[in-house]
């Protein structure tokens, strides 16, 4: 397993297929990588950034 840059966590987790796939063509229709659209959606949550 690759080690994190310094500052950050590595994140893990087993999701359902389905939501996975629905995860995964959102990233490609928005053209952004599944990191980018990941650290988006936790901001927007926990920080409310629009």
């Amino acid at each position: 397993m690759s080690k994190a840059p310094e500052g950050y966590k590595r994140l893990s987790a087993d999701i359902p297929e389905r939501l996975y796939k629905d995860f995964a063509k959102k990233c490609i229709e928005e053209g952004v990588s599944k990191k980018e659209f990941i650290m988006s959606l936790l901001e927007k949550e926990l920080y409310k950034k629009e």
